[in-house]
């Protein structure tokens, strides 16, 4: 018969590795140019020194720079969140790894 207080070296578990979307910096960028896109294009639009067809072409611009802003925008939250929650497991692999003293404790029901 086995003896039951004897512990078991359970294999690690192997994660697939994940796809995270864009990284922070990445978002970053895209949200600092369109930034600057927008304003530098809505300010020409309302100056409103150039001529028409330059205008609406300015106009176009700002649009889709404010496009390309909330897009920057959701993906640099959502790089935030990843990156939160990849620490996150990366800690708990950490503290489920530990032994003795330092294991973790279960919760009590």
């Amino acid at each position: 018969m086995t003896d039951p207080s004897a512990t078991v070296e359970q294999p690690h578990e192997t994660h697939p590795p994940l796809d995270h979307g864009m990284s922070i910096g990445k978002a970053a960028v895209i949200t600092i140019v369109s930034v600057i896109f927008v304003t530098l294009s809505t300010y020409a639009v309302v100056k409103a020194s150039l001529s028409a067809a330059m205008t609406r072409v300015l106009a176009v611009v700002s649009l889709l720079s404010l496009v390309a802003l909330v897009y920057g925008l959701i993906e640099l939250a959502l790089a935030v969140i990843a990156t939160t929650a990849e620490r996150r497991r990366k800690a708990r692999e950490v503290t489920e790894r530990r032994k003795g003293d330092r294991a973790r404790k279960p919760t009590p029901r």
